[in-house]
């Protein structure tokens, strides 16, 4: 069964790179800092820039509020991402 996190429209690489950026959000003592130095400088992902922006500017909140939108458990993509 494949993920439907990682099979979309994106290929290999953007998934590749899609994860490398989680990572590094992960991974840093300010996770917003690195949202906002990353996506700027990818135009494909302006819009999540501005969501993360309309949900107070927290990368956090914003991925919950997306994921509550959609009826997804959150908990289960962060443990698929791990």
């Amino acid at each position: 069964m494949s993920n439907p996190i990682f099979s979309s429209s994106f290929g290999n690489q953007q998934s590749n790179s899609l994860f490398e950026m989680y990572k590094q959000v992960r991974n840093s003592n300010n996770p917003n800092q690195v949202m906002e130095k990353v996506l700027p400088s990818l135009p494909k992902y302006k819009e999540i820039m501005q969501y993360i922006q309309s949900n107070g500017g927290d990368a956090k909140t914003a991925f919950y509020n997306m994921a509550a939108q959609k009826g997804v458990d959150p908990e289960k993509i962060l443990t698929l991402l791990k």
